[in-house]
């Protein structure tokens, strides 16, 4: 005797599935969206942190000033660095008298990071000095104090040097970090 059961699914089996498929999608695009940018303004909070923190840790083991510079050509197109020199240019891209150089041993070392690295992180500074730069002195390490602001779709965070060259992160609207 034959039999005559099939395998395999139903037209009507086929599309319950693609339809449950193509809601769960639908749900988690979203959440994966905020996950990145939640993500991305983290990285971004933390190198600037980073940075300013090295800075000044620069000024302190080699006893010679250091210069961090923002510049924000708009809220999306921005860099920063750091260097002995005042001034030191974070777009230009070779190792010159004007870029955010270092000498370590016998070679310059680019301390920078742009806004490329950073996609849709804005960021935006409290006060005009903070655009011109904070001195770390060689001397115990104090700086003008500023604030630099990162955002995005997930919240803002607030990057923030006291006079004496202590960086912290406050954050608004971001898990994780100090209210401010």
């Amino acid at each position: 005797m034959e039999d005559t059961r099939h395998t395999g699914f139903t037209l009507v089996e086929l599309l319950v599935t693609l339809a449950l498929t193509a809601l769960l999608t639908g749900l988690a695009v979203p959440a994966m969206s905020r996950v990145i940018d939640n993500a991305r303004l983290r990285a971004a909070g933390e190198t600037l942190a980073q940075q300013l923190q090295l800075a000044r840790n620069h000024a302190l083991s080699y006893h010679v000033p250091v210069f961090f510079s923002v510049i924000v050509d708009d809220p999306e197109h921005w860099c920063f660095g750091w260097s002995e020199t005042a001034g030191c240019n974070c777009n230009a891209d070779s190792a010159g008298p004007s870029s955010c150089t270092t000498l370590h041993g016998n070679r310059n070392l680019m301390r920078r990071r742009r806004s490329a690295a950073f996609p849709a992180v804005r960021l935006a500074s409290r006060t005009s000095r903070t655009l011109r730069g904070i001195r770390f002195s060689p001397l115990r390490g104090t700086a003008g104090a500023g604030t630099l602001s990162l955002s995005n779709r997930a919240g803002t965070l607030r990057v923030i040097t006291s006079p004496l060259g202590r960086t912290r992160i406050c954050a608004i609207g971001q898990p994780g970090y100090p209210r401010c």
